[in-house]
């Protein structure tokens, strides 16, 4: 499914600029024989910048998270990263004794898992070696994260049960449409190949192949053959097109107003979206009229993405409270532009779908 939600902390062309940028980041580190401080905060905190370096290494060789390497050599996001590090080291040793006491035993298994891989995986060794980080190092940085990670899941569902159904009315009543219930079939005409991002078919070709496939369906052609034939969406293409039973909201813009819009049991003109050309017929639509009315799923829905912005405004605001002073020094030659940030970037998948999160609703899960 395509997704355009993602917790603060995207796309494939960049990820192989990601990763040179990363190995040259981290050679010119393992270079440095005194560490430099970067930032300071409460009660006499200090980061240095091998401390930080480290941190992004592990979140990209472990944590898989290729593109905060590039983010990492933006000076202005990098301030941004330095304090989210930051935030995650206090926000995390706040969680209880007890929750600490099981991620320092997990962090034993995690101990023993990395060094098993990097005694018999020589790549994985040689990532570890180029990026200076040793095992004890992956293994503090590992209970770090789950610290952090356990801090924000509590706080989130605490945030979760203070949502009021006030607050899930007036959301509700931003969008009542984005709740509708619908049930469509559509042929993806793709532009554009969701891996590589290479350059399937032209906008035109698109439309002329759409058009095609659109008069064979009305002539009587098989959805599932058809599908099967012309679709690039492949979470879809194997089952006639078929999305039964979705909530509007979680697909794009596009996608989203015709299948509000369209009518019932006809296939409407092509639809032209980011990933191309969709043809769709709305088998069934169930209107949400009323916030009363829906579904426990969608109220659930609501309520974690209200849960979500509260806990990142309450993170952010904890932050702000650290006295975080951060000093970069000066880069030596121009940064790429930052185009894009790494807090609340949009996720994307390789699939095609319409779809804007994993659950196809209008909302992402507080985290």
């Amino acid at each position: 499914m395509l997704h355009h939600r993602s917790m603060p902390y995207r796309r494939l062309a960049l990820l192989a600029l990601a990763a040179v940028m990363l190995t040259a980041l981290m050679s010119a580190c393992g270079k440095k024989e005194k560490e430099t401080v970067i930032a300071t905060y409460n009660n006499g905190g200090q980061v240095t910048d091998q401390a930080f370096e480290k941190y992004i290494a592990y979140q990209t060789v472990i944590g898989g998270n290729t593109q905060l390497a590039l983010y990492a050599s933006i000076p202005q996001i990098k301030e941004q990263l330095v304090k989210q590090y930051i935030a995650t080291k206090v926000l995390g040793e706040q969680i209880s004794d007890d929750e600490k006491k099981k991620i320092k035993d997990s962090a034993k298994t995690f101990k023993e898992n990395v060094e098993k891989t990097r005694n018999t995986q020589p790549d994985f060794k040689q990532q570890l070696k180029d990026n200076n980080l040793s095992v004890s190092d992956v293994v503090a940085l590992y209970e770090e994260t789950m610290k952090f990670q356990s801090y924000y899941s509590a706080k989130g569902e605490e945030l979760q049960g203070q949502v009021t159904d006030e607050e899930i009315k007036a959301e509700f009543d931003k969008a009542p449409s984005d709740y509708n219930v619908v049930t469509v079939r559509h042929i993806l005409v793709g532009t554009v190949d969701p891996n590589s991002g290479a350059e399937l078919k032209s906008e035109e070709d698109a439309l002329k192949t759409a058009n095609e496939v659109k008069a064979k369906l009305e002539a009587g052609g098989d959805w599932e053959a058809l599908a099967k034939e012309y679709s690039t969406d492949t979470g879809s293409k194997d089952t006639g097109g078929l999305y039964e039973n979705q909530v509007a909201g979680g697909w794009v813009p596009e996608f989203k107003e015709a299948a509000n819009s369209q009518p019932i049991g006809e296939i409407g003109e092509p639809v032209l979206s980011q990933y191309g050309y969709h043809v769709i017929k709305v088998e069934s639509r169930e209107e949400a009229t009323s916030v009363d009315k829906l579904s426990e799923e969608s109220r659930e829905s609501i309520k974690q993405e209200l849960a979500s912005t509260k806990l990142n405004e309450f993170v952010t605001a904890e932050q702000d409270k650290l006295g975080i002073v951060v000093t970069l020094p000066e880069e030596p030659s121009e940064s790429p532009s930052a185009s894009e940030s790494p807090s609340g970037s949009p996720a994307e998948s390789p699939s095609g779908s319409p779809s804007e999160s994993p659950s196809a609703s209008p909302s992402a899960s507080a985290q």
